[in-house]
């Protein structure tokens, strides 16, 4: 080792011997009081918490079958709720949105009961005496225009669809939208009045 090579390693070495001595003192002078607190980190595996809305939506979505990975939910069983049904106010014909207990007991909860014991394969197939199918999806802007409006002032413009179980007559219509195998119970339609086949 050269003697310019050595001056510099001693150098080196004097400098970090004082700069160790100092340290305590330095550490001594930085203040305490306002040293800023240390975020505890989750746990590897924690879950993060939601809102109240969003983490009653996670548990519906978490019960609700899935659909297999080509995107078919015909497999599944039909599972439904009425959280995102729209029972406010009235129709512009007069008609009320919500059901009576009596419409709940008698005309609706039964046949969507039965329902809800077949596969979406089994409750595609189902026909009336016509041929025609019973259950099926329609384009939102197949409706009224009224159900139309109504529906984006639900929120629920990202459907494009809406699917329709025929219920109980020849009439009676439960609509609402499909997330996974998972039916979304929205309009009572009692009347076949928010598909425009016939005047209200």
């Amino acid at each position: 080792m050269g003697k310019k090579s050595e001056d510099r390693a001693r150098r080196k070495a004097a400098a970090q011997a004082r700069f160790e001595a100092g340290k305590p003192a330095m550490l001594a002078r930085v203040p305490t009081a306002d040293a800023p607190r240390h975020a505890m980190a989750p746990a590897p595996n924690a879950e993060p918490r939601l809102a109240p809305h969003l983490a009653r939506a996670a548990t519906v979505a978490a019960r609700a079958p899935k659909t297999r990975e080509d995107g078919s939910r015909f497999h599944a069983r039909m599972t439904w709720c009425t959280t995102r049904a729209d029972k406010d106010d009235h129709w512009s014909w007069g008609e009320p949105r919500a059901w009576s207990e009596e419409e709940w007991d008698e005309t609706i909860h039964p046949p969507m009961r039965d329902l809800a014991g077949l596969t979406w394969g089994e409750i595609d197939k189902l026909a009336s005496g016509s041929g025609h199918k019973m259950h099926h999806l329609h384009e939102v802007g197949d409706l009224i225009e009224e159900a139309q409006q109504r529906w984006v002032s639900l929120d629920l413009d990202q459907f494009d669809s809406v699917f329709r179980f025929r219920l109980s007559g020849q009439k009676r219509r439960a609509w609402g939208f499909i997330v996974d195998a998972h039916f979304h119970f929205v309009w009572w339609d009692r009347e076949h009045s928010l598909y425009p086949t016939e005047p209200h």
